[in-house]
């Protein structure tokens, strides 16, 4: 009787490991098949992203980094066929906001930080929250204040292409030397003085690309504003908390600006060259100095002759007489972001956020750095000896600088547009800067109603 109730216990047992053991294997079973399921839908399925652009390969260090970043994603993703265009600066900006009307954004995209608002609002972009909180060492990244520009309260939609200045100023030392002047001026009065005597040597003082309306506003109206507003001005024009546009500090930015047109600062043709053709006059001596942010450093390292990029110098717009404004300040920040489309499902918004992740890779903000560029990522593992002479200038000059609001970044595309089409009009004398000011803020208000 013992041995068969023995037996029993041990059959009993055996039946126990056995379930055990069978539900082991149903949990694994269970777990590894979405897993595979995952991978195989990765691996097979063929997906097709548009992609439109403004970096078309030119050698500059954002570009050498983009397409660093591309390929490797490319590699890495032999099932995602990646339908790109790639457009200048100016002809994006335009081409994004129509195809943006239209409702027919590709699925990836850069969006500027003036755009965030009615992109948003319209359904057309969504916060990408999700996606850094499920990665929080991608998220953890990025320096400090990438995002400023792109956050709505705590949603952050958009991922920071760069971090940069938007208002520096390269010159000729050589040029400045002939005409008399040693050392870059102090103050906006050494400023003029310097002006009046480089065109007394012949040379255009500062050459500026214009055609694009954005030039002028983001490269010096920027800087120069705040230099005579002061930061606080801005941020209570941007919260609509009482300042305007005809207060009489911001009047007289604009009346900086018209003053150096009458002096004959620039060159003629102001409104017709774009930013490119701008340098085109600095590389062949004929102009003495030009306004543009950082990206401008790889660019002039690149495409300088020799001689004037040893003796291109930078500096920033000068403290001017009372203003309100910190002297070490330049327009800066992110700008610009990468998005994809809010109406992105399955595969291919996953397809769509890891490009997003692999354009703030150190595929991509390496080769950036090492090329002068400011990519929005901490990057520890560069070699410094790939820096330019004049990244190296830059570098120097950064450690006072503080970063400002950039105009176009932060107002919206209607106060902008006023804005940019007005300077133009300020540019060629139909528009006084006192009328100017008037017609922003009429443009402001009308927005706040």
């Amino acid at each position: 009787m013992k041995k068969v109730i023995l037996i029993k216990r041990v059959l009993a047992i055996l039946v126990v490991f056995g379930l055990v053991f069978s539900l082991a294997a149903c949990k694994r079973k269970t777990a590894q098949q979405p897993q595979q399921s995952s991978q195989n839908k990765n691996i097979e399925e063929k997906i097709t992203l548009t992609f439109t652009h403004m970096f078309t390969n030119d050698g500059s260090a954002i570009s050498t980094g983009f397409y660093n970043a591309l390929n490797e994603y490319k590699k890495t993703h032999p099932n995602v066929t990646i339908k790109q265009e790639a457009l200048s600066h100016d002809t994006y900006e335009t081409k994004i906001k129509t195809l943006a009307a239209g409702g027919e954004l590709p699925d990836v995209f850069v969006i500027k930080g003036s755009m965030v608002d009615p992109f948003y609002n319209n359904g057309q972009i969504a916060p990408l929250n999700d996606a850094l909180d499920k990665d929080m060492m991608w998220k953890n990244s990025f320096v400090s204040g990438a995002f400023d520009d792109f956050k709505r309260g705590d949603k952050i939609l958009g991922i920071p292409i760069q971090v940069q200045p938007t208002s520096l100023i390269f010159y000729n030392k050589q040029i400045f030397k002939e005409a008399g002047i040693n050392e870059f001026p102090k103050n906006w009065n050494e400023f003029k003085d310097a002006v009046k005597k480089l065109r007394a040597k012949g040379y255009i003082p500062i050459t500026a690309g214009n055609k694009g309306k954005w030039l002028v506003e983001s490269c010096i109206l920027s800087t120069l504003g705040d230099r005579f507003t002061g930061t606080d001005w801005f941020v209570s024009i941007r919260d609509r908390k009482g300042a305007k546009f005809t207060d009489p500090e911001f009047v007289n930015a604009l009346r900086a600006i018209d003053e150096l047109v009458k002096m004959k600062a620039f060159n003629s043709d102001i409104n017709s060259l774009d930013n490119n053709q701008q340098r085109t006059l600095y590389y062949n001596k004929k102009a003495a100095m030009f306004f543009e942010g950082g990206w401008a450093i790889s660019l002039v390292t690149n495409e300088a002759p020799k001689d004037v990029l040893e003796a291109t110098e930078l500096a920033i717009i000068p403290p001017v007489p009372g203003g309100k404004g910190k002297p070490n300040t330049v327009s800066g920040g992110a700008g610009w972001a990468f998005q994809i489309n809010a109406n992105l499902e399955g595969s291919k918004k996953t397809a769509a956020l890891e490009l997003l992740k692999a354009l703030s890779s150190d595929a991509y903000s390496r080769p950036m750095l090492e090329k002068g560029g400011f990519p929005a990522t901490k990057v520890t593992n560069y070699d410094e000896s790939k820096l330019s002479t004049l990244a190296k200038k830059y570098q120097q000059l950064a450690k006072n600088i503080k970063y400002v609001p950039v105009y176009d970044v932060q107002l919206s595309p209607g106060v902008i547009e006023v804005m940019n089409s007005g300077l133009q009009d300020m540019i060629i004398g139909t528009l006084t800067p006192e009328k100017l000011a008037q017609k922003i803020q009429q443009e402001y208000e009308r927005e706040g109603k």
